[in-house]
């Protein structure tokens, strides 16, 4: 690794010069309340502009989806050229990032993650690039980044930046010839502000899809919810309550209470669902 990152959290350039940089994390653990990751910082549009490309340099900012800045974000700016060689950045509390390049024939790309405690668990989410696309030392480039916690992620990959609450659908005590896990519909509410800080909202109705997760309603922005489910007959036109359970519980009731878990670089919720 040509270019690392200190437990300083400084960056040590190749050239030997040390970059400092601005680190506090803008995302404060927490067991009860969501985080914040803005913080004191003023109102959207208070982030002063980057600038323009400059050559050797790269920069950016980086916001939430209401478009408020967020400190602490890692952002890893690597060369393409070899294994494992990256410029490891910080925004700042103003959101902003910026390092120089060093002057050589290279290609780079960025990317930005944000780690964050929410009721006592630890998530690691994904930014949305301005661009994906690389740029050659020479030139610089400006990346600004979103933090989005719902909605398509860049690329044809189908993956979203919510996470999923997939559903296993017991074949006990069927009311109907036929029973399909298609079929199950859940009613989400959120009990607290979603880890962002923003309001959610009730999601009802989704039809789930299949994913490597099973049968699962996606895109859920991250958040603690009450959830309810129900079975919506296509035969009969009935509806028919369903006892829940998270998996790996012990017993099932009329609604559950459930967190995320980090699964790679995704989050889910796993439920088990039966007829009563």
């Amino acid at each position: 690794m040509r270019i690392w990152e200190a437990k300083t959290r400084s960056i040590l350039a190749r050239t030997g010069t040390a970059l400092a940089l601005s680190t506090a994390l803008g995302c404060a653990s927490d067991p009860v309340d969501p985080v914040d990751p803005v913080g004191a910082v003023g109102a959207v549009g208070a982030v002063e502009a980057v600038g323009a490309t400059e050559h050797y340099v790269v920069k950016g900012k980086v916001v939430n989806s209401a478009g408020k800045p967020v400190e602490g974000v890692k952002i890893v700016v690597r060369d393409q050229r070899y294994y494992d060689s990256n410029i490891v950045l910080h925004s700042d509390n103003n959101g902003t990032y910026h390092s120089r390049l060093p002057h050589e024939p290279s290609s780079w790309v960025a990317s930005a993650s944000v780690t964050c405690q929410y009721h006592g668990s630890q998530y690691t989410f994904d930014l949305e690039p301005s661009s994906t696309d690389s740029f050659r030392a020479s030139a610089g480039a400006v990346r600004d980044f979103t933090w989005r916690i719902t909605g398509k992620r860049p690329g044809a990959d189908g993956r979203y930046y919510g996470g999923l609450v997939a559903t296993n659908l017991w074949f006990d005590n069927v009311p109907e010839e036929v029973v399909d896990q298609d079929n199950v519909r859940l009613t989400m509410t959120p009990i607290t502000p979603l880890i962002d800080g923003s309001t959610g909202k009730v999601i009802s109705g989704r039809k789930p899809v299949y994913t490597d997760s099973g049968w699962a309603v996606v895109d859920v922005p991250l958040g603690r919810y009450k959830i309810t489910a129900t079975y919506n007959s296509p035969n009969s036109g009935k509806v028919y309550p369903l006892q829940v359970k998270q998996t790996g519980s012990p017993t099932f009731g009329s609604q559950v209470t459930s967190d995320f878990e980090q699964s790679g670089t995704n989050q889910r919720i796993r439920l088990e669902v039966k007829f009563a």
